[in-house]
């Protein structure tokens, strides 16, 4: 095995051991054990955990961005987008639950805040370019993408705690309320 896939092997089972339980409760030796390595090489690639929580997120970001690279031409709509954020929950709940583990490390660090707050405003900036695509100024864009990213990580979090919350019908309010300020 390379040198990059041991690295690649310890973030993927870092990125596991995180979301499940959670930063300040994974050790070292939990991620070792998952990625099937000894701590001792999980040390010789990081420095530390905190590089190790950097690592997996950019790695995240990466990772995601590049899974939905060119989804303007892929989705012929804002609905369709929409349909397409919906099945995240569903289908890579563990994405979201990472999400959550970040927000709640930047609530309590302040060291952490800024890189929090750059993860929540690349998420508003991604969602406010197809937007911008229905003629809304930048301001009114940049608005709604906040209100959208909110609706997004609040009903995945409701559907990931309670597997009985409806989030189809969820999403089809919020499909109906997006398409009523369209045709303001």
């Amino acid at each position: 095995m390379s040198k990059e896939d041991k690295r690649q092997r310890i973030i993927d089972a870092s990125y596991k051991v995180f979301a499940s339980k959670g930063y300040t409760n994974a050790s070292i030796k939990d991620i070792a054990k998952e990625a099937d390595v000894t701590p001792g090489l999980i040390h010789y690639y990081f420095k530390n955990k905190e590089e190790l929580l950097f690592s997996v997120q950019n790695h995240v970001q990466v990772r995601y961005h590049n899974k939905y690279e060119g989804k303007d031409e892929k989705f012929s709509s804002p609905l369709e987008t929409l349909q397409e954020i919906k099945t995240r929950a569903e289908k890579d709940p563990e994405w979201y639950r990472w999400r959550y583990e970040i927000y709640s490390l930047g609530l309590k660090s302040g060291e952490l805040q800024k890189d929090v707050a750059k993860i929540l405003k690349d998420g508003r900036d991604s969602l406010s370019l197809p937007l911008r695509n229905l003629d809304l100024n930048n301001s009114d864009a940049e608005i709604i993408a906040s209100i959208l990213l909110a609706c997004f990580d609040g009903l995945a979090l409701q559907k990931i705690m309670d597997p009985a919350f409806e989030l189809d019908k969820a999403y089809q309010l919020l499909e109906g309320l997006f398409e009523v300020y369209l045709k303001k």
